[in-house]
């Protein structure tokens, strides 16, 4: 829940815009490389995952996240040190934290894992529905969206550092010898993955990235937009549950056609109709319920194709697909609206990739497993 506290960006870009002067694009590009790094660094955590602990990781996860806002916090409106704080440090400190949450939390319950990557990476989901609630309670308050990314940073490094003294999993270095990078990069199965996801986050994080904004752009009030983004996050806390749950009886091509279908259908709705506003909030629970599908229908697949003992190898590559699009999906939803004015067009283009990924991931279902 503290590191998916990113998605509750769309409550803190007005405020950079409107007290700061930074343009959408600016504001995308902060969330964007966040975005963007923390999978790359999850590509290193889980190269060291076999000489470190959970404690360790979750340890540096703390300081960097803390460090990150707090930097972001006292940046004074430089955008240098926004982003280089709330983008790179915090996006560093996500990577180790949530490679972490993850994979110890299979190895604890392997007989369910879908489950349990559910379970574990809801609260990443969930996580947008607090902070954007204090968040705009703050901001009605008149503090400055400053002061705020300090008290998170204060709050929500402690919290990780505190909870990483009770992280721990079960020792299994010794068990099975782990794939190398060469085995997998370019297999099918594996680019399969990595474009299925690739697709699923771009087309949901052009739109995350944008909520408030393309609500206010069909007229629908503030208390609305701010209950949007809570729908979505709670949808998308319930999403990676129940995708979870799906995932231990259904095949990874369906519940994939299904997630991926439904939120495209929802992103073009949302941006190509006027929907009243409890419809907007009906669009933006199916998007965050399917947009939740990314993190755990994938992590499962990776285990089932790879071996549990190389999910946290292969599945940080895997995760560069999400870093991908982590960049130029919220870059392109701002650009787009820079240069027409609009978030029609990015609704359209976000809705097409989605079902590009449907067609990429039925080309050929990988199903042979690597002992």
């Amino acid at each position: 829940m503290c590191l998916g506290g990113v998605y509750a960006w769309s409550i803190f870009a007005p405020e950079l815009v409107k007290d700061y002067g930074y343009t959408a694009l600016q504001t995308q590009l902060v969330f964007g490389v966040l975005i963007a790094i923390f999978p790359v660094t999850m590509i290193y955590s889980g190269k060291i995952e076999n000489r470190t602990t959970p404690r360790q990781q979750a340890l540096v996860s703390a300081v960097l996240v803390g460090s990150g806002y707090f930097l972001a916090g006292l940046s004074n409106g430089n955008f240098i040190l926004l982003l280089t704080g709330a983008g790179v440090f915090t996006g560093i400190g996500t990577g180790f934290g949530y490679l972490t949450a993850i994979t110890a939390s299979v190895k604890c319950y392997p007989e369910r894992q879908g489950l349990v990557t559910g379970i574990a990476a809801s609260g990443f989901g969930l996580a947008a529905v607090l902070l954007s609630l204090v968040g705009e309670r703050m901001i009605a308050l008149e503090y400055n969206v400053l002061q705020i990314f300090t008290l998170v940073g204060i709050t929500y490094g402690s919290a990780i550092l505190f909870l990483a003294l009770f992280m721990t999993a079960p020792d299994n270095r010794t068990a099975k010898q782990q794939i190398s990078v060469c085995d997998f990069i370019l297999e099918s199965r594996f680019l399969k993955l990595f474009t299925g996801i690739f697709c699923g986050s771009f087309a949901g994080l052009m739109i995350i990235g944008s909520l408030k904004s393309i609500g206010a752009e069909h007229g629908i009030s503030n208390t609305f937009l701010v209950a949007a983004i809570s729908v979505f996050s709670a949808a998308n806390f319930a999403g990676r549950i129940s995708w979870g749950i799906s995932s231990d009886y259904i095949k990874a091509r369906i519940n994939v056609t299904v997630a991926f279908t439904f939120m495209a259908v929802a992103i073009l709705l949302t941006g190509f109709t006027s929907p009243s506003p409890i419809a907007f909030l009906l669009l933006s629970a199916v998007i965050g319920f399917c947009f939740g599908a990314n993190f755990v229908l994938f992590a499962k697949e990776t285990a089932n194709i790879y071996g549990l003992h190389n999910l946290g190898i292969i599945y940080s590559y895997v995760f560069l697909g999400y870093a991908l699009a982590g960049l130029l999906g919220p870059l392109t939803g701002g650009l787009i609206y820079d240069i027409f004015s609009s978030y029609r067009p990015a609704a359209g283009a976000a809705g097409l990739i989605s079902l590009t990924g449907v067609i990429i991931f039925l080309w050929k279902n990988p199903v042979q497993r690597i002992e």
